[in-house]
């Protein structure tokens, strides 16, 4: 039997909780360091009264894991960049900056461009001539005469730090939070010609590795390979998905194959099964043969998650497997779980927030699943024949990974692809060969000797791949889309498969009572929440560039009026997520009115014909759209409203004024680019 680690394990699960509270409270960093170090002192002084971990009593356990959580909060207090006295936060006023400062800078990421947008994660190295540090995001508005900026070259330009927005209508993808989790809170936008190249390199490890890809593109590029299939070797052995089309991406996506596309424990898998068959003669021509092929498969993975950029996913997987291999060379007896809590605890010791990154939960609940529940599944058929066995094992380990995923994903995406299996059936079998001949193909192009047969052949592989993975997502029946899952039902769910899956291993009746408790609060939080959003009904002022959009909810059915025609895209955008939380369909998109009753309340829209003069008219509430010349003191004193809103299709001047004379007038100002949307329940 494998040996688990269990003490380890808690200890891991404890940190995490700790980091969990540390982004959830304010506390002074001193008072974390004091206090994990009087934690740390009674944990000694309990151990000395333990002969053995966990031995006994339980005093021994609650304090180690009092001594962890506190250690969780700290590591989120250590991290934080904002906490240190020469992050740019600390030597500028970011709340009133009302001029350009002089910012330089190194490029250390390029992420996925915009519409509108080339974007990256810079790092500053100087504010106004005061050498600082932390990272910020640059916006850098798409010119035909761009060329894209190399990571690592510095820069400097003269423009203001500005807040990133958080999301401004319900539901909607909050990126600001997003970047949060990356230390980065901050955004600069410039035009192109507003940077100027210092012509020095910051040379790091993602410096080195950008050069490596960018060789590697530079050979390629001189093949026939066309732009959509060189955006699926870099994604899938060059670790960059930036220059996927979004029709690619929703293709994977929707077959359930978007695995494929980020370098995850799949890729590291394969690519370590490949450095075995190479580095196998090392075992019989060698003496230290088998050492000398541990170190150089670790060393070989690591290059390979630097070149793929260090993603999460393959952070986990690289160390899960490093720690796994060095395990199973230290002592026969080792196990996953193991290996898997370990480079998990390794992982957030380094960067605490990676446990908020929604690929890192992905990669580790999925790899969990597949070492718990796989083993399970694959007992309950016995194939006679070779091929059968790997179908049944590719079988099982996708459906163990798929029911380990299954409420998390519902919970991100809130669809699910029932064709999965087809296309992890169909591709899987044959990915280890793709990528063994990416790699071989990547290398020959590196060296000036790839056959232009050899390469139009992987160029048709890649081809293939696409049109299975596109007739597999084209099947739309199969897709189930707009699947409400709230946390609530998230947690309920995990805990009725955990209950699940061991009455499976072992049947005990306790455990069946516990799978039954389960499976009725699953039901009724269910029905809470149905009943909760059935009776919700609601009038929303949407935050809309250029175009003011309102929203009135009753009975699950939503209808929109707007000033302007709202494109399908732009719908999705502001109100898609919305619909889907509250299990809500689109009953109509309307030309907007000026007058509105909702719950014994008036409404009235002033847009740009100034128009308001009603006779023994007076609304409770004044929304303002497309900045109307009007004198607003006069207006107030005229209908006596109990609140004006303004939304995004006013000029930001006219907001400004506007709201001094609400202050003046102490009547209640909602801004929808300050406060988001303007909800009345």
């Amino acid at each position: 039997m494998k040996l688990i680690n269990i003490p380890f394990i808690v200890i891991t699960i404890s940190t995490l909780l700790g980091i969990l509270m540390g982004c959830r409270l304010t506390i002074v960093p001193e008072i974390v360091v004091l206090s994990f170090s009087i934690s740390i002192c009674i944990l000694g002084v309990s151990w000395k009264r333990s002969k053995r971990m966990f031995s006994k009593g339980h005093s021994f356990v609650i304090i180690t894991v009092i001594v962890f959580i506190i250690f969780g909060i700290a590591l989120v207090k250590i991290h934080n960049p904002k906490n240190y006295p020469n992050h740019y936060s600390n030597h500028i006023n970011l709340k009133e900056q009302p001029y350009d400062i002089g910012i330089q800078f190194y490029i250390k990421e390029r992420l996925k461009p915009s519409s509108y947008y080339n974007k990256y994660v810079a790092s500053i190295k100087l504010v106004d001539g005061k050498a600082v540090h932390g990272k910020i995001l640059l916006q850098v508005t798409k010119d035909s005469t761009q060329n894209v900026l190399d990571i690592g070259n510095t820069y400097t330009t003269f423009t203001a730090l500005k807040p990133i927005p958080r999301a401004l209508n319900p539901y909607q993808f909050d990126y600001s939070k997003y970047l949060h989790t990356q230390y980065i809170s901050h955004k600069i936008v410039v035009l192109p010609h507003q940077l100027i190249d210092n012509h020095k390199i910051e040379y790091s490890l993602g410096y080195l590795a950008n050069q490596i890809r960018k060789t590697s593109n530079l050979k390629l590029s001189k093949y026939n390979f066309n732009s959509t299939q060189l955006s699926i070797i870099n994604a899938l052995l060059l670790g960059q998905r930036q220059d996927i089309s979004q029709d690619v991406f929703d293709n994977y996506r929707d077959a359930g194959a978007i695995h494929i596309l980020a370098v995850s424990g799949l890729h590291v898998g394969i690519i370590l099964l490949l450095l075995n068959l190479i580095l196998k003669p090392l075992n019989r021509y060698h003496k230290n043969g088998k050492i000398i092929k541990l170190i150089l498969t670790i060393l070989s993975l690591w290059c390979f998650a630097i070149i793929a950029g260090l993603s999460p996913s393959v952070l986990r997987a690289v160390t899960m497997f490093s720690f796994l291999a060095i395990g199973i060379k230290i002592r026969s007896k080792t196990s996953i779980y193991n290996s898997l809590f370990i480079s998990l605890f390794i992982l957030i010791c380094f960067n605490p927030l990676l446990l908020f990154s929604v690929g890192f939960q992905l990669s580790y609940l999925a790899v969990f699943a597949i070492a718990w529940i796989q083993p399970l599944l694959f007992k309950i058929y016995k194939p006679r024949f070779y091929l059968s066995k790997k179908l049944w094992e590719t079988f099982t380990v996708t459906m163990a990974a798929q029911l380990g995923l299954l409420p998390l994903t519902l919970l991100y995406f809130h669809q699910f692809p029932l064709l999965f299996f087809m296309s992890n059936l169909i591709i899987l079998p044959f990915l280890g060969g793709i990528l063994g001949f990416g790699i071989l193909v990547i290398l020959l192009a590196y060296l000036n000797i790839l056959p232009g047969s050899i390469a139009t052949l992987f160029g048709d592989c890649i081809n293939i791949m696409n049109i299975i993975i596109e007739w597999i997502a084209n099947q739309e029946s199969f897709v189930i889309k707009n699947i409400p899952f709230s946390t609530s039902m998230c947690i309920v769910s995990y805990l009725t498969i955990i209950l699940l899956v061991m009455m499976f291993k072992k049947y005990e009746r306790k455990k069946l009572y516990g799978l039954g408790v389960s499976i009725i609060t699953l039901f009724s939080v269910l029905i809470y929440e149905k009943y909760v959003i059935s009776n919700l009904e609601e009038l929303i002022v949407f935050h809309n560039q250029r175009n003011t959009t309102l929203g009135i909810l009753e009975n699950q059915q939503f209808r929109i009026y707007s000033k302007d025609s709202i494109a399908v895209k732009t719908q999705h955008f502001l109100f898609g997520n919305y619909l889907t939380k509250n299990q809500a369909t689109l009953d109509t998109v309307m030309q907007l009115k000026n007058i509105y009753q909702y719950k014994k309340q008036t409404i009235m829209v002033i847009d740009s014909t100034s128009i308001y003069a009603i006779k023994s008219f007076y609304p409770d509430i004044i929304i303002l759209s497309n900045s109307p010349k009007i004198h607003l003191d006069r207006v107030i004193d005229s209908l006596h409203p109990k609140q004006i809103v303004v939304d995004a299709s006013n000029y930001k001047s006219y907001i400004d004024q506007w709201e001094i004379s609400c202050k003046k007038q102490k009547i209640p100002f909602h801004r929808t680019d300050k406060k988001g949307a303007f909800i009345l329940k």
